[in-house]
């Protein structure tokens, strides 16, 4: 019997201006904030705070295949704050370079 897996894909994107950075295209994912529904997700990125959280919390959680809609910098920005395990954080990096 043949499995068919689905692999995560954004549902759409949001443009959030992030003071000092400019505006930061964000993948909208749901599941990544747990209790948030995908149509209210639109709203919530457009919040620079929101916007963080939702990205360090796809930096704990979200496999790579929802990771890679992300702007490579802005992860790259967010991963020290992200607080990762030591392995996870390895794998991260090294999919970043």
């Amino acid at each position: 019997m043949k499995r068919t897996y689905r692999f995560v894909q954004p549902s759409g994107t949001v443009v959030c201006a992030i003071p000092g950075k400019g505006e930061i295209e964000l993948p909208v994912v749901q599941g990544i904030l747990k209790h948030a529904s995908r149509e209210s997700l639109f709203d919530l990125l457009k919040d620079p705070d929101i916007a963080l959280k939702y990205t360090l919390e796809a930096l704990r959680v979200a496999p790579w295949s929802a990771l890679q809609h992300f702007p490579r910098e802005w992860l790259k920005e967010c991963l020290p704050k992200a607080d990762l395990r030591e392995g996870r954080a390895r794998a991260v990096e090294f999919m970043l370079s």
